[in-house]
């Protein structure tokens, strides 16, 4: 056997042995993929993958491999991350709208790999959740425009669901027509009430009527049924293509830098992340409210928002939402002080708020 042959034999022997460990590499991401299930935790981990790196760079001894050792090491935790996706994809995602609707848009930014279901109302993604018909939600809660959606924060009262996430969506409004259709042709634009608020002024120079619709994508979707001159749809340029539409203005948003904060909800609470938020009613005594706040600024942290809500069957009597940033460790202590000073409270859970790219 000549030095080629023994060559080639020696790396036959170790591509067997390497099949061996990364098959069994991949049995231990299941075990990983499992517990990071179990404690809703993220599927990449930026800072530990970095540390696996360059931990591993020191095993090699030739520096004259290294270069070629992390882009393979690399490769192998990418491959890694892609099966984790697979066996995570059982998940079902749900979200209010068909698909098109910026609900669906950023359920595909924050589950790429899971199977998503659409349905007509927020009630009922709430109602999928808790029945376990899927195993998240993505929801609208707040725009900077239209300001908090009410509807959300009374299903966050009313059903057992806990906040997993936020997400902040750069909002960019179209008004899509049917094909051969112009500004001058149009009379009536449907959209998402949320939506139709954001381009009044544009709406108002325009001199349309305007019709509410359950969601934008489904507004878009009647439109380019109907197939109407006279008709338009606002919502998200993707929907032009999807749907066959054209897009006859561009960002008619009144606030240029328009923003929809979503929340992912789930069954399970977590408290880990910079902040947290609760839903809250005061008792009925002089500067109930003013204890709340004091509590949170006695122990360092800091509060984001508060926001009043009227309370159903309750006439004139409110409850707030409360968002709260800073140190967890602090957080049991805050909780357990405003607890003290309210009629009732339920911690929704806490979060890292994540912005798109």
């Amino acid at each position: 056997m000549n030095k080629l042959e023994q060559a080639r034999t020696q790396i036959d022997a170790i591509d067997r042995e390497m099949a061996k460990l990364y098959e069994a590499r991949l049995d231990a991401v299941k075990d990983v993929i499992a517990y990071k299930i179990e404690n809703d935790l993220p599927i990449l981990d930026s800072g530990r993958e970095q540390v696996v790196i360059e931990k591993n760079l020191q095993f090699i001894q030739n520096p004259d491999y290294k270069e070629y050792y992390e882009s393979f090491i690399k490769f192998i935790m990418k491959e890694s991350k892609a099966y984790q996706r697979t066996l995570q994809s059982h998940d079902k995602v749900g979200y209010c709208g068909v698909e098109g609707a910026f609900g669906h848009m950023v359920s595909e930014k924050l589950f790429p790999s899971n199977p998503k279901v659409g349905v007509s109302s927020f009630e009922e993604v709430f109602q999928m959740v808790v029945h376990s018909d899927v195993q998240y939600g993505v929801i609208p809660f707040e725009n900077t425009n239209s300001g908090l959606v009410g509807e959300v924060l009374d299903l966050l009262m009313e059903y057992p669901v806990y906040i997993q996430s936020i997400y902040d969506q750069k909002i960019e409004q179209c008004l899509l027509g049917v094909p051969g259709s112009t500004l001058k042709d149009v009379e009536w634009v449907y959209s998402k009430d949320q939506a139709l608020s954001q381009s009044k002024e544009f709406l108002k120079e325009l001199n349309v009527q305007t019709v509410a619709y359950p969601n934008t994508a489904m507004a878009a979707q009647y439109i380019s049924a109907q197939k109407d001159v006279h008709k338009a749809a606002i919502g998200a340029k993707e929907n032009a293509e999807l749907y066959g539409l054209k897009v006859l203005a561009t960002n008619i948003q009144e606030n240029a830098t328009n923003t929809t904060r979503f929340l992912v909800i789930g069954l399970k609470p977590q408290m880990q992340g910079n902040r947290f938020s609760m839903v809250l009613s005061v008792k009925h005594e002089s500067g109930a409210l003013a204890k709340i706040i004091d509590c949170i600024a006695k122990n360092g942290l800091n509060m984001e928002s508060i926001q009043s809500r009227p309370m159903k069957n309750k006439p004139f009597e409110y409850f707030f939402f409360v968002e709260i940033e800073g140190d967890m460790s602090k957080a049991n202590d805050c909780i357990e002080q405003i607890q003290s000073v309210c009629e009732s409270v339920k911690v929704l859970g806490a979060y890292t708020l994540k912005e798109e790219k």
